[in-house]
């Protein structure tokens, strides 16, 4: 997802916020430590800065190589979200 797609959601489901991010914004809360629960990362939205973090490219239309490197963004952000998914147990999942 990105950007673009996260803030078309939030435009119609404003609400939303604390529950909505792109893997990568996901990927940098719960890496940074902070985030003990998965519930926690809509509490540390505010850390991030959009600027930096940026967004996974979408390879519909594109060639082999494009899906290739978007596989491994995405497999390098990945790891802590799964990390967070598995500390955090069932409990906060689909909240």
């Amino acid at each position: 997802m990105t950007k673009a797609h996260r803030d078309a959601i939030l435009e119609l489901a404003p609400q939303k916020l604390h529950r909505v991010f792109t893997l990568a914004e996901a990927s940098r809360l719960a890496s940074d430590g902070k985030a003990k629960a998965v519930a926690d990362l809509g509490e540390l939205r505010p850390q991030l800065s959009g600027d930096d973090i940026p967004d996974i490219a979408d390879p519909i239309g594109q060639n082999a190589d494009v899906f290739a490197m978007v596989g491994f963004q995405i497999a390098r952000l990945l790891p802590p979200i799964l990390e967070l998914c598995r500390d955090s147990g069932d409990s906060d999942v689909g909240r």
